[in-house]
């Protein structure tokens, strides 16, 4: 009895937001994939296998998250040592080809659900770069808290890893965030000398209907129009079932300076360059190889992205398990691949990432976010989430790492890819060193040469980047 006692007291439940990931998010009739996310380090020279399983003896099995196994929607930690010969496995391919067709049969298959929620596999490549790949379910944390669990493996030739980071403030501590704020009041208070300020009144009324957008941007979603590179609406009702065609299609690298090239030009953000790219490379894929007449013809037409935003969390260099949480939200954003010229496509990204700065949009994203997950029947949870993923064109994940290499367990990462899987097409992008790497997880009856996509979007970077407009970051 006193056994079961203190068993009892190391339990610890999962959020809701992480119940919902381990139940599932969607209606069973979907078939989606478990929500694995998979992180893929490449090296010229795979790390010493021995080193790395110690690294993550040490900094990683005692987090109660990856120590544990799930049982009755809690955390229990398993009794015993890491089962190494589970978590971490040995396997050969021929080369590179080899790594990325390995991401590829492997990016659905379920983890067990006996066992802790993660594994790792080390892919020795014959010729060329190998690999290390990291499977972890999303009920454990999310992609921006796997990157706090790992920091203490990574290392770089200018110290402090967690500062080089290119995370806003809040994420990395409360003295980076105070330094910050001090910032920001002095700024604020400098501008407060030059422009009028709002009345009271007129900035509550603004961030009330900005909250209420947020709320409404979820609750009240239109479907998307019928493009070519989505599935017909008619398959979309009432919700778009996962095909199981799904490929995994590894872009080649963009170099940042393409992307620094945009910002430049038009003083907006790396995310707004990032975002126009691809709406300019949906249209002319469209376009060019689908034969789309609606965007061929002009016409005026919706089609969104759930863009995932990660939010503050605790930041403790000395104690990662303060972070692992799934604090996330994807606001649907409209991506205006109805606009023929670069520079409107931008100017519509930057208003839409306008709304994204908002904390009352945001705020109210969230909190309905935190009512359909916790509070209403799962049966409801599953249709609206069901509904709403149907309505859109993809999910994109743009996250940001280092402007510097980085080493882990004693070898440079050459290269870092995130893999995940839905039933509408998922592009997943990191910033790492001097280049951004990505990726797109599609249907090929949709969209059967991402390879082409994926030059469209380096063009568009260049056509954003030849046309100077300093205009488009106001507007």
């Amino acid at each position: 009895r006193l056994a079961m006692v203190a068993q009892q007291r190391r339990r610890r439940a999962l959020t809701p937001v992480g119940r919902s990931w381990l139940r599932g998010l969607y209606e069973p009739e979907m078939k989606m994939p478990e929500p694995i996310v998979t992180v893929v380090f490449y090296f010229d020279k795979l790390p010493d296998k021995l080193t790395w399983v110690g690294e993550f003896e040490q900094h990683l099995w005692p987090l109660y998250r990856f120590g544990s196994v799930v049982v009755d929607d809690a955390f229990v930690p398993v009794d015993g040592p890491m089962d190494c010969s589970y978590h971490f496995v040995d396997q050969e391919v021929e080369n590179e080809a080899g790594v990325d067709h390995f991401v590829q049969s492997a990016m659905a298959i379920p983890l067990q659900r006996d066992r802790p929620l993660w594994r790792v596999f080390f892919l020795q490549a014959k010729n060329g770069r190998s690999a290390v790949i990291f499977r972890m379910h999303h009920c454990i944390t999310d992609g921006i808290g796997a990157l706090f669990a790992i920091l203490p493996m990574l290392k770089c030739n200018e110290g402090d890893v967690l500062s080089k980071i290119r995370l806003p403030a809040s994420f990395k501590g409360k003295e980076a965030s105070a330094r910050v704020s001090a910032s920001n009041e002095h700024a604020a208070a400098t501008k407060l000398q030059r422009t009028p300020s709002r009345s009271w009144l007129s900035s509550m009324c603004a961030s009330v209907v900005m909250f209420f957008r947020g709320v409404f941007s979820v609750l009240a979603m239109k479907d998307d129009s019928e493009l070519k590179f989505g599935a017909p609406k008619k398959d979309r009702k009432p919700f778009l079932r996962y095909s199981g065609r799904h490929v995994f299609a590894r872009m080649p690298p963009v170099p940042a300076e393409a992307i620094k090239a945009v910002r430049t030009a038009h003083g907006c953000t790396f995310n707004d360059a990032v975002m126009a790219a691809l709406a300019g490379a949906f249209r002319k894929y469209g376009i060019t190889d689908l034969k789309d007449p609606a965007l061929a013809e002009g016409r005026s037409v919706e089609c969104k992205a759930f863009m995932l935003i990660g939010l503050p969390r605790p930041v403790n260099p000395k104690d990662a398990s303060v972070s692992l949480a799934n604090n996330i939200v994807t606001p649907p954003f409209r991506l205006p691949v109805d606009e023929s010229q670069p520079r409107n496509r931008l100017r519509a990204i930057v208003a839409a990432c306008n709304d994204l700065k908002s904390k009352s949009y945001i705020l109210g994203i969230k909190l309905t976010t935190k009512l359909i997950t916790s509070m209403v029947p799962v049966s409801v949870m599953r249709k609206i989430a069901s509904e709403a993923i149907s309505k859109c064109t993809c999910n994109v994940s743009n996250m940001p790492l280092l402007d510097m290499p980085v080493t882990i367990a004693g070898e440079e990462i050459k290269e870092v890819q995130v893999v995940f899987v839905n039933n509408i097409p998922q592009i997943t992008l990191i910033s790492y060193g001097d280049h951004l790497c990505w990726n797109m997880i599609c249907d090929p009856d949709f969209i059967p040469d991402p390879a082409a996509f994926g030059k469209y979007f380096v063009e568009e970077l260049g056509n954003l980047a030849s046309v100077t407009d300093s205009s488009v970051a106001r507007g």
